[in-house]
């Protein structure tokens, strides 16, 4: 099935959606609708439910090709990476050879960003719950492929700004996993590869699970796709075929079928041990990871999020659910691994197009069917208000991302320029969500010009006048250049 430009009139022929009730009976069906309905090359999904395992998948693999998608097919998994490589860093805390409260420098005598006092100070925990304030998305693509090219990273990131102060706010950072990666082979003595591979696949019988892109042609293997420039329902196959590839420990290079997500997050729900009733993380590392750290800012009025190590964990108010998870995106892939550890249930969404509604419609869609629970946001119902506006106008930046928010007809207007993400630039209205911040009315929700709900954004840290030095964008935290 050719699915470079998928016939957006098929939708119309789809039968009524299947009721959240029935999605784990029904999912095959479920995904046979979902690549119409989002307008995706493939997918791939897998749940954990009641000890038993569900999966399907369909579409195709690489529109250059027309190889369809197995359920044994491989998709790159992004930053799920993460929590794959703090594993690692946890196993070293067990073994005794890494102390979570150490300066990184104790272990990578050379570590250096371009704040001084904060090299000397970042804490091996702080690279894992992204307290650290690393500018984390640099990605270089002049790195060549001679030599250890994580180990270049990590001294590349000398350049690097500090976001914030260390330990004091929360933004997503990309280099300091990449940073944690080279800690992990000055003290096991092997690379950050060997590692994945003697230390967590081969444990937990992640036979379709590779770290290595050279090990990709033994497999079944899905192609990124991006859109056609700003044509959004027309796909085509990336430039580069991954990301930088010294950053492998953030998520660069992993790739694994749905089935073995499942068996990564079995451990984290089975206290550590593999399918074979043996001991491969001790149920001390598995509970500090799952730890809140740091709240983050309230941006949801059905749920509180916070960071772990690794993890990100939401609590669902609406049935007391907690969730513990990461999401990953990579050069034309978006995933999505979700455990709930109340109810030893899992699920894992790998998708081969970089289409946002996608994976956060189907995560929704599979969370409630997991939970029982209607999970979506209510919409907000009061106007910004007008000293918001004034306040809050203006350009915020990062490494990835230029926001410039600007006030319209008294409405709240951003346009988010990606420097980075191979997404065209979107223009949204942020509508201000009401009791989040009862001192300042500063959490709003964004819809683009469809009238869709696509981002929830938060402005943070107001100086005397009342004026917020950062936006937080989902993840991220851009500083106000103006």
């Amino acid at each position: 099935m050719n699915t470079e430009n998928l016939d957006k009139s098929l939708s119309n022929t789809l039968p009524q959606a299947i009721p959240s009730s029935e999605i784990i009976t029904n999912l095959q069906a479920y995904v046979d609708q979902g690549i119409v309905k989002y307008n995706i090359p493939a997918m791939s999904v897998a749940i954990w439910k009641d000890g038993v395992l569900t999966q399907a998948a369909a579409g195709c693999l690489n529109i250059s090709t027309d190889v369809e998608a197995t359920t044994d097919s491989i998709f790159q998994i992004g930053s799920i990476t993460k929590v794959m490589t703090t594993c690692l860093i946890m196993q070293l805390v067990d073994e005794g050879k890494v102390n979570l409260d150490k300066p990184v420098v104790h272990y990578l005598r050379d570590f250096m960003i371009a704040d001084a006092d904060a090299s000397q100070s970042i804490t091996v925990r702080q690279l894992l719950n992204h307290t650290n304030g690393i500018a984390g998305d640099y990605f270089p693509n002049d790195e060549g492929h001679q030599g250890n090219l994580i180990a270049r990273f990590v001294d590349r990131c000398s350049s690097l700004p500090l976001m914030h102060p260390v330990g004091e706010m929360w933004s997503y950072s990309n280099a300091a996993f990449c940073v944690a990666g080279r800690l992990i082979e000055v003290v096991r003595g092997m690379s950050w590869y060997a590692a994945m591979d003697e230390y967590l696949f081969k444990p937990l019988g992640m036979a379709h699970s590779i770290a290595d892109p050279k090990e990709m042609i033994r497999f079944r293997t899905a192609m990124g796709h991006v859109y056609d420039g700003d044509n959004t329902d027309r796909w085509v196959l990336p430039e580069r075929a991954f990301l930088s590839i010294g950053q492998a420990p953030v998520g660069s290079t992993p790739a694994m079928s749905a089935e073995n997500l499942i068996r990564f997050a079995r451990a984290h729900l089975e206290g550590g041990m593999n399918q074979q009733g043996q001991s491969w993380l001790s149920p001390e590392s598995v509970k500090q990871m799952q730890v809140s750290h740091m709240e983050l800012p309230k941006t949801s009025l059905i749920s509180d999020k916070h960071t772990g190590l690794g993890w990100g964990m939401s609590s669902y108010h609406a049935g007391d659910i907690k969730t513990v998870g990461h999401g990953g995106g990579t050069v034309g892939f978006l995933s999505m691994l979700q455990v709930v550890p109340e109810q030893n249930a899992a699920i894992a969404i790998l998708t081969n197009g970089t289409r946002p509604s996608a994976i956060g419609g189907i995560t929704a869609d599979l969370l409630a069917a997991v939970t029982g629970l209607d999970l979506q946001e209510p919409e907000p119902a009061s106007e910004t208000p007008l000293v918001a506006l004034e306040k809050i106008t203006g350009d915020y930046e990062c490494l990835d991302t230029l926001i410039k928010v600007t006030s319209t007809g008294g409405k709240l207007m951003a346009n988010i320029f990606y420097k980075i993400d191979p997404l065209p630039a979107l223009d949204v209205e942020l509508r201000h969500v009401e009791g989040l911040c009862p001192d300042e009315p500063f959490s709003f929700a964004a819809y683009n010009a469809k009238g869709e709900r696509c981002l929830a954004i938060a402005f943070l840290k107001p100086n005397e006048a009342g004026v917020p030095q950062y936006v937080f964008n989902g993840g991220r935290l851009s500083s106000r250049i103006q």
